[in-house]
């Protein structure tokens, strides 16, 4: 809204006659949910402003639009004040006021210098050449350029550094996806880059964050999530020593603690609960896409809230949380890649589920399994179909049970993604479905001997909690006893 605001007032300056046209067109644009020529055309004639040269009308509104939001954001980032010095080191430059130009830059290098922005101190560097060649000399125009080699260098580095992030990156999420022998071997083909032998070799603070989640990235495929920890935490004191880095790349920092949280939950620690205040409060020191990040960060709070609880076993708590997030997600337009929304749905869906709350549970499985693509997150997907067929049983949509749970042993021997105990308790629910209103006694006979098995792989094996082993074992344990989840565990 300040935008708009602001976008009002500096276009006052482009008024014709006594109606500001590109405000209103800007109005009229604003309130429509999809762009439709006529009506647009409609509104203008009905406001009194031309509407002969629409086309070009829209166009021109649109750089005025960027136009009035450079100058709204200027300053507001070290990268943006940069880009404003270099603005007026050329205009100074072609103007030939070379020694006005040096106090500038000067300026700029030492930005430049704290946010680590290479690319844009070898720009800075270029003019400072060129205006030392001037005004100082051709010897020290040289100087300058010979210095221009090392951020050069840095640059490189860091590019590199960011090719073996992406490739780790694209390893990692591929766990889901990929056998786990062939993602490690070529995980171990990664680590044995020149670069990722030491943390000397990152050679700025950058490349250190990038060393740091590529080890992460690491740790996390093999399941050792001490290790994990460890990277995360050292990482995160590492942003902590910087003026910059959390407010010139927010999205990045954001990203980095949910990882981070991620983690943590896992363990008993206090400091989960002081990391996941740090990030709320995050937010209140950046300006730019303001309502973005908000959003993003109130997604990745919940997740892990959520999870924290679930994994504890505190299900009421769980369900107060979710309870909150209904409340909050009202308000918000949740854009935000499908791979954290899937996880964000299919964990309210279980929270609702084990606390007895079918109806909305079912919403968000539905979510998961009619917005989304089941690649874009496999395992989840899979936990969400089965929770899908679990609900269903719990309403008593029995003929909808079989054909769902059908379907899922079907496809089940295309892609494996359930195991042997979760096939019997489908085929199980398959039973019981196609008897319709089944005797508790009869039911029970049919559920208790699966709970028998999943007791004794639990028994002999440390079973993961939130594992689809460990969600289905609790319902079909709750379900012999004639009680719900939170009732049994809680």
């Amino acid at each position: 809204m300040s935008e708009k605001r602001y976008f009002k007032i500096f276009s006052d300056r482009h008024i014709i006659g006594s109606k500001n046209k590109y405000v209103g067109l800007f109005n009229q644009l604003d309130k429509m949910l999809a762009e439709d020529d006529k009506i647009i055309k409609t509104e203008l004639k009905k406001a009194g402003i031309a509407r002969n040269f629409l086309a070009a009308d829209k166009n021109y509104l649109y750089t005025l639009i960027l136009r009035s939001l450079n100058d709204f954001h200027d300053s507001k980032t070290f990268n943006l004040s940069i880009k404003e010095m270099l603005l007026s080191i050329e205009i100074l430059f072609h103007k030939g006021l070379y020694h006005e130009c040096l106090k500038l830059i000067a300026k700029a290098e030492v930005l430049a210098k704290e946010c680590e922005n290479f690319q844009l101190m070898i720009d800075v560097l270029m003019w400072k050449k060129r205006c030392s060649g001037y005004s100082l000399g051709l010897s020290k125009a040289a100087e300058v350029n010979l210095s221009i080699d090392n951020y050069i260098l840095k640059l490189n580095n860091l590019k590199q550094m960011t090719d073996l992030y992406y490739q780790s990156n694209l390893l990692q999420a591929n766990g889901e996806k990929l056998a786990y022998s062939a993602i490690l071997k070529k995980f171990k083909v990664l680590l044995n880059t020149p670069e990722l032998k030491s943390e000397k070799d990152s050679l700025s603070f950058s490349a250190r964050v990038y060393y740091h989640l590529i080890y992460s990235n690491y740790y996390h495929v093999i399941d050792d999530k001490k290790q994990e920890l460890e990277q995360l935490r050292l990482l995160v004191n590492i942003l902590d020593l910087s003026k910059t880095y959390a407010t010139e790349y927010p999205l990045d920092y954001i990203s980095i603690y949910n990882r981070l949280l991620s983690i943590e939950k896992h363990f008993t620690s206090s400091s989960f609960f002081d990391d996941i205040k740090t990030l709320k409060q995050f937010t209140d020191r950046i300006y730019i896409r303001k309502d973005v990040l908000v959003q993003r960060v109130f997604i990745h709070i919940s997740t892990h809230e959520l999870e924290y609880y679930l994994l504890r076993n505190e299900f009421r708590k769980a369900l107060t949380i979710a309870n909150e997030i209904e409340q909050q997600t009202a308000m918000l337009n949740l854009d935000i890649e499908p791979y954290h929304l899937i996880y964000f749905y299919y964990l309210q869906a279980q929270t609702l589920t084990f606390n007895g709350s079918y109806l909305k549970a079912l919403n968000f499985t539905n979510r998961i399994l009619n917005d989304f693509k089941g690649s874009a997150r496999p395992e989840v997907s899979t936990k969400a179909e089965l929770l899908n067929i679990i609900i269903h049983y719990e309403l008593r949509n029995y003929s909808l049970v079989v054909s769902l749970a059908r379907h899922s042993l079907k496809e089940n021997l295309k892609r494996k993604g359930i195991a042997t105990l979760e096939e019997k308790l489908l085929l199980a629910l398959i039973k019981i479905s196609k008897n319709g209103r089944m005797a508790a006694k009869d039911e029970l006979g049919i559920l208790q001997p699966i709970v028998d098995d999943f007791e004794k792989v639990i028994n002999k094996t440390i079973v993961a909690e939130q594992t689809l082993l460990s969600v289905c074992y609790k319902w079909t344990a709750a379900k012999t006893k004639r009680k719900l989840v939170s009732e049994l565990w809680g």
